[in-house]
């Protein structure tokens, strides 16, 4: 009897210990859960599921999209998912579809941008992983992440790295890899103009650096009026600067240079007395492939020529 009773005891006991342990896992599965969600609610990145099969549907995206792209646009994306591809840039759409269609590698991130909803647009980066049934993709899921601040500092930096400090142009780096580019891929007709600050020195010397930084900002200014997709401008450093033109005719450029030469040496600084001074010289050639080389020396004894002429006539 006295074993019976032991034992409804040790199992009563059991029964309990039990019931307790299974109220603390299940409390620390909801403590868990709850961490979770927390995290998921506020993380920056965009959780999917999009099924390709049956038909194109969002199984669920987390935090929801609303947060990103208002109430309105969510709930008609997660209707008609074709909606949601309104919003992304019209340069990144086909990328965006080859990555739907399984002709891209998914192992590299896909890098695109969505309307903002606010008058511009947000850069993401995705990581997706495609899912296969028979052979087939049914589904992706994946990752979206902000990453306008970080495209905002590698165009700073490709800024920094491309142009010159003091004018804001492009500088000798960036200038010689176009030059590169037409001598050796792209061949077009081109024409490099060279064109040198007179008297900065004396400037320097006499009105101090600040007045001789303002005259080179001024010229420099004043140059890259004429600036294009067709005309790089650029500051190869102190007193020179360089333009490269592609796919003008010759006639065109004669009048460019000219134009070029009176609008800069027309030109005062009132506020410290002087006038802008620019001795240009150029070259042109109907194809540029494998003579930029010659172009260029072409240009910079033309521009000296053409300086060592002016002073002779201010003499």
């Amino acid at each position: 009897m006295m074993f019976l009773f032991g034992l409804l005891a040790g199992a009563a006991g059991f029964g309990v210990f039990h019931f307790f342990e299974k109220r603390r896992i299940q409390r620390e599965q909801f403590e868990e859960d709850q961490r979770f969600s927390g995290l998921v609610a506020s993380t920056k990145d965009i959780i999917y599921y999009f099924e390709k099969k049956p038909g194109f549907q969002f199984r669920y995206v987390m935090p929801p999209l609303e947060h990103f792209f208002g109430e309105e646009m969510a709930k008609d994306a997660f209707v008609d998912p074709s909606k949601f591809f309104y919003l992304v840039h019209p340069d990144d759409l086909e990328m965006l579809w080859k990555k739907i269609r399984g002709e891209v590698d998914y192992n590299q991130p896909i890098i695109y941008r969505i309307n903002d909803r606010k008058g511009g647009y947000t850069w993401y980066e995705e990581y997706t992983t495609p899912v296969y049934k028979d052979g087939e993709i049914v589904a992706l899921q994946g990752i979206l992440r902000n990453i306008s601040e970080k495209i905002k500092l590698q165009e700073e930096l490709e800024y920094r790295i491309n142009h010159d400090d003091l004018t804001g142009l492009y500088n000798r780096g960036y200038f010689e890899k176009v030059l590169e580019k037409y001598d050796s891929v792209e061949d077009l007709s081109a024409a490099v103009i060279m064109c040198d600050l007179d008297d900065l020195k004396h400037v320097n010397d006499h009105y101090g650096h600040k007045a001789g930084d303002l005259l080179i900002k001024t010229a420099a200014s004043i140059l890259n009026c004429f600036a294009s997709d067709q005309l790089v401008v650029a500051r190869m450093g102190g007193d020179e600067f360089a333009l490269l033109a592609t796919g003008f005719s010759r006639d065109h450029m004669d009048r460019m240079v000219k134009e070029i030469a009176e609008k800069v040496n027309s030109h005062s600084i009132d506020s410290i007395g002087l006038s802008v001074s620019l001795s240009v010289g150029y070259a042109f050639c109907d194809h540029s492939l494998y003579k930029m080389d010659k172009l260029v020396n072409e240009a910079d004894q033309d521009m000296y020529h053409n300086k060592k002429n002016r002073k002779l006539v201010m003499i």
